[in-house]
């Protein structure tokens, strides 16, 4: 603290002198009292990892984000372990990264894909600065009308360079990927690459949230299970392949994209299908948020509300983890 207080003396002291010579064009005092503010917030903020104010992130603690994933995030050790890896080295990259981290979440609705999303923002963010850079881009709503297809992918490019003209450091989220038309995404390839000499985007993230590959997932899946194979032993490479089809394939903003076609996404992330184990695990954790006792009898009675599927051996929740929270607030609220 002393040390800055000199620091501002110093920066200050050169200022006034150089307003006594602005006959010579150095300095004029609106413009010295910028750079002072400039100086000496940069040094106090350069202190703490952040830019303005904390206002525009470089840095998060990953230990911080993992700790919170372990807490919260179930039944996904392959997602888990790819994202805090990918994050981790996007980190100690740094400015030597050549393009934004891209990655594609793929699964069943319930399955952690959203869940996951809101913890890394709520990492790399503190509140007040996740509202700036924390962007949702929901297919639903976002692109409704097909005749204004060119208009959608023109102001797509324009929100999402002036985001990170603003502040190199977003977090992108597509989400409802089923309703954004075939090809607009694609007008995102300049900044995904890092190809626009007018932005850096190489601090900011994009993740796609798709239901593709759900089925090719569930299917895989339960071939490894009926050959042995426990859930924990399944890798990323049991998976890896039909990821990438499906992404190509089945309809969604990534369908026949030049994105995939140019290798552009990173990371390919499965999102298992659930189970009953997960599913408790879902309700003790809503439950402990909202400070509430957990009986035995509750949890049967939320239980019987989720359905599981598919016959014969009815293994995984038809909705995952997504209605929990509606389940316990209807218990705690139960007339």
């Amino acid at each position: 603290m002393l040390c800055g207080k000199y620091f501002s003396l110093c920066i200050l002291s050169c200022l006034l002198f150089l307003k006594s010579t602005t006959v010579y064009g150095f300095i004029d005092p609106l413009t010295g009292a910028f750079v002072l503010g400039a100086f000496v917030s940069g040094y106090v903020i350069n202190k703490s990892n952040f830019y303005f104010y904390d206002r525009c992130p470089n840095t998060f603690d990953i230990k911080e984000l993992e700790h919170a994933i372990e807490k919260s995030f179930f039944g996904q050790h392959i997602a888990t372990k790819i994202v805090l890896s990918a994050l981790a080295g996007n980190l100690y990259r740094s400015k030597n990264n050549k393009k934004p981290l891209v990655m594609c979440f793929q699964g069943r609705t319930g399955s952690g894909k959203n869940f996951l999303s809101e913890i890394i923002a709520s990492h790399m963010f503190n509140s007040k600065v996740k509202e700036l850079r924390f962007h949702i881009i929901h297919g639903g709503s976002k692109f409704v009308h097909q005749s204004k297809f060119n208009d959608y992918k023109e102001k797509l490019y324009y929100d999402v360079k002036s985001a990170i003209k603003s502040c190199g450091t977003n977090l992108f989220v597509f989400d409802e990927m089923h309703y954004i038309p075939m090809g607009i995404l694609d007008i995102l390839i300049p900044i995904l690459e890092n190809n626009d000499i007018s932005v850096d985007s190489r601090n900011s993230i994009f993740i796609f949230l798709t239901n593709a590959g759900a089925d090719a997932i569930q299917t895989k899946y339960l071939d490894l299970w009926n050959n042995g194979v426990s859930r924990e032993s399944m890798k990323i490479h049991d998976f890896d392949t039909i990821l990438q089809k499906s992404a190509f394939n089945e309809e969604g903003g990534l369908m026949k994209s030049e994105i995939i076609d140019s290798h552009i996404i990173d990371y390919y992330v499965p999102f298992l299908p659930l189970e009953k184990v997960h599913v408790i695990k879902c309700i003790e954790a809503e439950f402990e948020n909202l400070e509430e006792h957990l009986d035995s009898g509750t949890m049967s009675e939320i239980l019987q509300m989720i359905t599981f599927g598919p016959e014969p051996h009815n293994l995984f929740s038809n909705s995952g983890c997504k209605r929990i929270n509606h389940f316990v607030t209807s218990q705690k609220f139960k007339f």
